[in-house]
């Protein structure tokens, strides 16, 4: 398909996924799913009374991948209504992953006569408060229910305590890295990236702030104490992503002002530059497809366009390794009314995809953050 034909695909198969009856604004959407249940699961930033960020509620979104206008909301938090927030300023979802216990709930048939257990099944769910601490929730499937929110532990300097923007502020100043203020833009610990299970029993995942050298984190499945692993040297804005192909680290930075793509061939431990991809300072996309890599991003300058400029356009690229000039243009589509933080799944070989525009609000507020859109892209 051509550029316009994606475009009108996707434009015309998408379906509102947020709560735009309870929310004037929604944004930041990052997902995981239940390849069990056919369900996404998607965390994100929520308001009921401002059309722009206001991190006053973190939702959850359950989407059936098949029937997305079945949609179900769950409110997480709300400031100043959820016990234990009421002096909290503002809080903002960060990320999720699916996973399971060895509790068996049922078997269900296969092909041939054979059967799956289906087990037990958690979405954990991080957030952060006043932008400086991490917290962390699960959801439990079965019973549609949340467990108490609790801190977010590091294990640092052989002790295991709170994850805190102080505590990654000093980890990045033992490893040489100093001098940075993320405490003007109010958001001193991001935990955004998408947390990968790779066959060593670890999560990876990266941990950013508002503006500081991204540090990739692990998490033992079944643990919930993050260890740091490797500092990325190269400062990032806001968000990084990460990817895993081939028994290595890929990440993409947010306003990096050289190479934004880097690579880690021993697991965190260093990262290399492998190049510079130009795109605007959003939220960038990084994710494996078929044993490639998929970098989606915003370009600026694209019209016509009633949002801020850069976020009314999403180009997907897809290549595989350190020579960028051989990663290749899979679509680019462009929405006058916003196509922000676009949040890319790879389910059982297809790809999916949740963003947020201005389609409701857009003469109250260019931020096109109103609502969550969802479609299948192929």
């Amino acid at each position: 398909m051509n550029n316009e034909q994606w475009t009108h695909r996707i434009l015309e198969h998408r379906t509102a996924v947020s709560d735009t009856v309870s929310f004037t604004h929604s944004e930041a959407p990052n997902s995981c799913y239940s390849p069990d249940r056919g369900m996404f699961y998607t965390v994100y930033t929520a308001s009921r009374r401002c059309y722009g960020e206001a991190h006053e509620v973190v939702a959850l979104v359950l989407t059936p991948v098949c029937q997305p206008n079945r949609f179900q909301t769950r409110i997480i938090a709300e400031r100043g209504v959820t016990p234990g927030l009421e002096n909290v300023k503002k809080i903002i979802g960060q990320s999720c992953f699916y996973y399971t216990t060895d509790e068996v709930l049922y078997n269900v048939k296969t092909h041939f006569g054979k059967t799956a257990d289906i087990f037990r099944g958690y979405v954990r769910i991080t957030l952060s408060l006043d932008g400086d601490r991490l917290y962390y929730t699960d959801y439990d499937i079965v019973n549609d229910s949340f467990s108490e929110m609790k801190p977010l532990n590091v294990l640092y300097k052989g002790q295991v305590q709170p994850f805190t923007g102080e505590v990654f502020r000093n980890y990045l100043a033992d490893q040489g890295f100093h001098d940075f203020n993320s405490e003007e833009k109010g958001e001193t610990l991001i935990l955004t990236d998408k947390f990968h299970l790779h066959a060593d029993g670890y999560r990876y995942t990266l941990a950013t702030a508002a503006w500081a050298w991204p540090a990739l984190m692990r998490l033992k499945d079944g643990s919930d104490i993050m260890e740091f692993v490797g500092v990325i040297p190269q400062c990032a804005q806001y968000e990084a992503q990460s990817a895993l192909l081939d028994d290595r680290i890929y990440a993409i930075l947010r306003g990096s002002k050289g190479d934004n793509l880097m690579v880690s061939d021993d697991w965190g431990k260093t990262f290399r530059g492998i190049g510079r991809i130009e795109f605007n300072t959003t939220r960038p996309q990084l994710l494996t497809h078929n044993g490639e890599l998929l970098v989606g991003v915003s370009l600026k300058g694209i019209l016509p366009n009633r949002v801020r400029d850069g976020r009314n356009n999403l180009l997907l690229l897809r290549g595989k390794g350190d020579d960028l000039t051989g990663y290749k243009e899979v679509f680019m589509v462009t929405d006058p009314l916003g196509m922000v933080y676009y949040d890319i799944q790879d389910y059982k070989g297809s790809l999916y995809m949740f963003w947020s525009s201005a389609d409701l609000y857009v003469d109250k507020n260019p931020q096109a953050k109103d609502l969550i859109w969802y479609v299948r892209l192929g």
